[in-house]
This record gives C-alpha cells, sequence and structure tokens, in this order.
C-alpha cells in the first residue's frame, strides 16, 4: 500500500526537484530548489515566464533579454549557461522541454519521455543519446529517435543560436 500512495503521488505531485516541482515553484512562489551539487538549475522568479537562472560552475547567466530572436523563436538561456555533456531543463512558452549541449551543439527536446511521461532533463547524456532517469529508455536528440522501439519518438525543437542567446522554436 505504502508504495502504491508513493507511486501515486509521484504522478499526481512530481519529484520535489522535477518539471512539475518547477512550475509550482513558479505559480505559488515556493522556495527555490537547492541542490547539494556545484552545479544547480533554478527558476528564475521574475517577471519573464521563460526566464531560467542557470548557475553552471559558479556563474549566473540569465537568458539574455536583449536579443531578439528569429521569428517563431523563444529565448531559452544563454548559450554559455551549459558545458558540452550538460542538460537543461526549461518551461518556455509555456513547454517543458530538455536542452543538451553535444560538443558545442545545442538540441532541444521534449522534456517528458514518451514511455512515463518521466523528466528526460535529469537523465544522462552520452554522445547525442539523451537517457531517461527512470527506465533507461534512449532518444537521439538529433531526430528525437528512440534507441529501443524505432517506431517511438521525442519532439524535438529546432534550435537556433542569435549572438549568445539558445533561442527554441516551438
Amino acid at each position: 500500500m505504502e508504495s502504491t500512495v508513493r507511486i501515486l503521488k509521484s504522478i499526481l505531485i512530481g519529484r520535489d526537484n522535477g518539471t512539475r516541482a518547477a512550475v509550482r515553484r513558479r505559480i505559488f512562489g515556493e522556495g527555490r530548489s537547492t541542490g547539494s551539487s556545484s552545479d544547480s538549475r533554478t527558476e528564475d522568479p521574475g517577471d519573464d515566464a521563460s526566464a531560467v537562472v542557470i548557475v553552471s560552475g559558479g556563474r549566473v547567466l540569465e537568458p539574455p533579454k536583449h536579443i531578439t530572436p528569429p521569428d517563431g523563436f523563444e529565448v531559452a538561456l544563454h548559450r554559455d549557461a551549459l558545458e558540452p555533456g550538460e542538460i537543461a531543463q526549461i518551461i518556455i512558452g509555456g513547454t517543458a522541454i530538455a536542452i543538451c549541449n553535444v560538443a558545442g551543439e545545442f538540441h532541444a527536446v521534449s522534456n517528458a519521455c514518451p514511455h512515463a511521461g518521466s523528466a528526460l532533463g535529469q537523465g544522462s547524456l552520452s554522445s547525442t543519446h539523451l537517457r531517461c532517469p527512470d527506465h533507461g529508455w534512449e532518444f537521439d536528440v538529433t531526430d528525437g529517435s528512440c534507441q529501443r522501439l524505432p517506431d517511438v519518438k521525442v519532439p524535438i525543437y529546432a534550435v537556433h543560436i542569435e549572438h549568445e542567446a539558445v533561442c527554441v522554436k516551438l
């Protein structure tokens, strides 16, 4: 019974450090997430719904506000916010996405695993493969294809670099 309650809580409420928790913090103004590592990502409580503060290696980098993205694109984060091999989870335009830096090239995919809805941005990145943290499904961030089941894909989003901004087309 206890495990069923724990599973239901995870499904309905989400993990403390997951995307749904970030949304709750943004809406209800709960305290910021505090990670134990020196590389943590937290939502910016500012008025801009797409703003995310990323703390990476002691640097705080907000998405550049002075950049005008191309038509259909939104400024997602600062280009220097992610080192190669890192992943950022953000909500932009009401859409949860995971942005991956693969050897200096940025890729954006839906943050929800099509298998069970897990936050892909909490997974691991190996070359161009993003591994789901819960069940190990792997997705190629360049085309969204699942390595386990070729008929399954995760939605991908076009990425454009405009000066120091990583812009995503929703």
